[in-house]
């Protein structure tokens, strides 16, 4: 079985608006919940969005443009 840790909110420091505004139009691009500066590196795909800030980078995983998964990579 794995064991699964609680994540700290500290860790998502892209809103999941954000992410999912991005999705749908990658002009908009988001500012870190932390610094308040739109994020150092952006890039979608077809079914995800990556954004990275202070040497952390999350995955955001859309299913019908919501977001459904975010992984830190």
């Amino acid at each position: 079985m794995i064991k699964l840790n609680r994540q700290s909110d500290d860790d998502q420091f892209i809103s999941t608006d954000a992410a999912e505004l991005y999705f749908l139009n990658t002009e908009i691009i988001p500012n870190c919940l932390i610094c308040g500066n739109e994020v150092s590196y952006h890039e979608k795909e077809e079914t995800w969005a990556e954004f990275a800030c202070h040497g952390n980078i999350l995955r955001f995983i859309f299913v019908d443009h919501h977001v459904a998964r975010v992984e830190e990579l």
